[in-house]
């Protein structure tokens, strides 16, 4: 029975071949560090879901660098359960977006497709390391990117998005960059129309 050490340079091979491996290879995280992120972010879901199926299933769990993040429309009530659920995972941190219930003129849906494509056509940006919650106009971003320039890039490429109202970053660092941002910090960018 071959190895995994033998195995595994035959898949990277494969998947760098077929252009799927880009995501992974672009991530700044090792892939050990990705695997255990994710891990720890299915183990949160899955215990939200127990806990209340409706409620869990409309939080979303992102993990980078084991710093977790619940993104959601959810009553207070299970807002410090789910704190506590996370918690007890054994995170570096719990860091909560919680949204207000909003209407919005365009679908989540299709705001959501708005944003990957401009993120995707955004120059000098892997959007592949950003991940994105949107909520009646109302855009979260999560991921880990190269330095503070894409950060800058990601932010105001969301931000000028049709049907963006405001943007909220939770985009890291690499923590070995020593640069600001290497851990969980919120933005709040909001457009010229809803400025306060």
């Amino acid at each position: 029975m071959p190895t995994i050490a033998k195995v595994l340079p035959i898949l990277m091979a494969f998947f760098l071949l077929n252009g799927c491996a880009y995501g992974i290879l672009d991530d700044k995280r090792l892939l050990d560090t990705m695997s255990q992120d994710n891990a720890l972010a299915s183990n949160i879901k899955s215990a939200l879901m127990k806990k209340d199926f409706a409620r869990g299933f409309s939080v979303s769990v992102y993990s980078y660098y084991k710093h977790v993040f619940l993104v959601g429309e959810l009553p207070p009530s299970f807002q410090e359960r789910a704190v506590r659920i996370a918690q007890s995972k054994n995170p570096r941190s719990v860091t909560c977006h919680w949204f207000t219930p909003a209407k919005s003129a365009d679908s989540d849906f299709i705001l959501s497709s708005r944003l990957r494509t401009a993120l995707i056509g955004a120059k000098n940006l892997s959007s592949t390391r950003v991940d994105t919650e949107v909520n009646a106009g109302r855009v979260v971003l999560l991921g880990v990117v190269g330095n503070e320039h894409e950060r800058k890039i990601a932010i105001r490429t969301a931000h000028k998005v049709e049907g963006v109202i405001n943007v909220t970053s939770y985009l890291m660092l690499p923590p070995h960059t020593h640069e600001p941002n290497t851990k969980p910090a919120k933005e709040v960018v909001y457009s010229p129309k809803n400025k306060p």
